[in-house]
């Protein structure tokens, strides 16, 4: 239970409204199980993962973003430099 990554307050909030339904639905209905601390531990953990993989996956897009304009801005450059040694000769 060590490998803690970060989960958002939000998706602490949509776990728990999760498990709290759950356990209603446990107590509700007799073909439905409740969590038990383990299985609520898992879910948590499976938020914050998949919660990670968006942000990492958020952080690839920006920097392909970024990359982009910086590819143009020297296209830009290049083609100005090769513009302005067409004027020289």
């Amino acid at each position: 239970m060590s490998d803690a990554r970060i989960e958002p307050q939000d998706v602490i909030q949509m776990v728990e409204s999760y498990v709290s339904k759950q356990l209603h639905d446990a107590e509700k209905y007799t073909n439905s199980e409740p969590l038990d601390q383990s299985g609520v531990w898992s879910l948590h953990a499976l938020a914050a993962t998949i919660y990670a993989r968006g942000f990492e996956d958020g952080e690839r897009a920006e920097s392909e973003r970024n990359n982009g304009q910086r590819r143009r801005e020297r296209e830009a450059e290049i083609a100005a430099a090769d513009a302005a040694s067409r004027v020289v000769l």
